[in-house]
């Protein structure tokens, strides 16, 4: 047996602490104790985080500028509601859960486009490169347009009329993203983002940031929570606070893994008020993909439906995604993603379910007597 030191994690080392031996008993004390240190790390930045937001995230009801940084990208994860805080598997993670990026291991992009209620376009581009085994770095950008706006004059008579000038309002924001694996079970991500907004000249800025947390408690169930725009605007303005969690699980139907489904709850700080969501995906053979949700108590995500197909383009997969949103009495909103993963071979088809019929060795099951010599 290898002796084995627990606090530098070398063999044969001259520290103080008592070596353990790899084997029996001994193994599992070892794995508990890596254990009991990732649930020390875990509960401690729990316990920060509340004692750090708890002053401000329940203080009731308020306003809020910058409302653009609720609105949900991505074709597939808005499709899926909240619950994708527990899902996060693609590169859409930076904005849902940063802490979903450690589930990657090839470099990914994304881009999308949204029709928004009257005419307003949002534009999200996404990417995230993985940087050893257990640490990946993504960025994400939010361009908002309002289109152009004929400014009104007050006329002789004191009435409000449109001018012959115009403006255009935007907002923007860009976010960098840091995943990290801290076992083979759990993950951790923060987001440090800077927000813009400028209407007619009247400008505003903000620093913010996000954290999440994911935690795999089966190889197909998991949970997660983020916690949203921790900051404020420079005037002192509130920006939109928000708590997300979710909580997804795969089944197997025709195929392994090719039903998923997700519920979630989205907390807003200022008005005080909580909202669900349930989310389901199918997929047929990893190719074709249709999804549903649907909001609960939430007066902007009604119902969703979607789709989506992914193509192997030799040597990397390509992905197309498309949404729907019914939005109550805001109206409607279209998505739609394109996306791609590079250097991974498309597997093509998902694994069959498995039978409990073991394959033979041998020719088909024929015994053979004569053996070669």
């Amino acid at each position: 047996m290898r002796a084995w030191c627990c606090k530098c994690k070398q063999e044969n080392c001259s520290c103080s602490i008592p070596s353990i031996k790899i084997g029996g008993q001994n193994k599992y004390r070892a794995y508990i104790l890596r254990l009991m240190n990732q649930a020390t790390t875990v509960i401690s930045i729990c316990f920060f985080l509340i004692t750090f937001l708890s002053g401000s995230l329940f203080s009731g009801v308020g306003t809020e500028s910058m409302q653009f940084l609720k609105i949900k990208p991505s074709a597939r994860a808005a499709s899926l509601g909240d619950s994708f805080v527990s899902i996060a598997n693609d590169v859409n993670a930076t904005f849902y859960n940063p802490a979903g990026l450690a589930q990657l291991d090839n470099t990914e992009i994304s881009l999308m486009h949204m029709v928004y209620i009257q005419d307003t376009g949002y534009e999200f581009g996404t990417v995230v490169f993985p940087m050893g085994d257990k640490l990946r770095i993504g960025a994400y950008v939010i361009f908002m347009n309002y289109g152009s706006i004929a400014r009104t004059l007050e006329n002789g008579s004191g009435m409000l009329v449109a001018g012959t000038e115009s403006y255009a309002p935007y907002d923007l924001s860009t976010a960098v993203s840091v995943g990290y694996k801290l076992s083979k079970n759990i993950s951790l991500g923060a987001n440090i983002k800077i927000a813009y907004s400028d209407i007619d000249g009247n400008k505003l800025s903000g620093l913010m940031g996000d954290a999440g947390l994911l935690i795999k408690l089966t190889e197909e169930t998991s949970l997660g929570g983020v916690v949203y725009n921790v900051g404020s605007a420079i005037n002192g303005s509130t920006v939109p606070m928000l708590v997300k969690g979710g909580l997804s699980t795969s089944f197997s139907l025709a195929e392994q893994n090719d039903l998923l489904l997700g519920v979630g709850a989205n907390y807003i700080s200022a008005s005080a008020k909580l909202s669900g969501s349930i989310g389901l995906e199918y997929n047929y053979q990893n190719i074709f993909f249709v999804r549903t949700g649907y909001g609960m108590a939430s007066e902007a995500d009604g119902i969703n439906i979607g789709a989506g197909v992914k193509q192997d383009l030799g040597g990397m997969t390509g992905m197309l995604d498309y949404n729907f949103s019914l939005m109550g009495d805001l109206g409607s909103a279209h998505r739609v993603s394109v996306g791609i993963k590079f250097g991974e071979e498309y597997p093509g088809k998902s694994k069959r379910k498995s039978s409990n019929v073991k394959s033979k060795n041998g020719n088909s099951g024929i015994r053979n007597y004569y053996k070669p010599r």
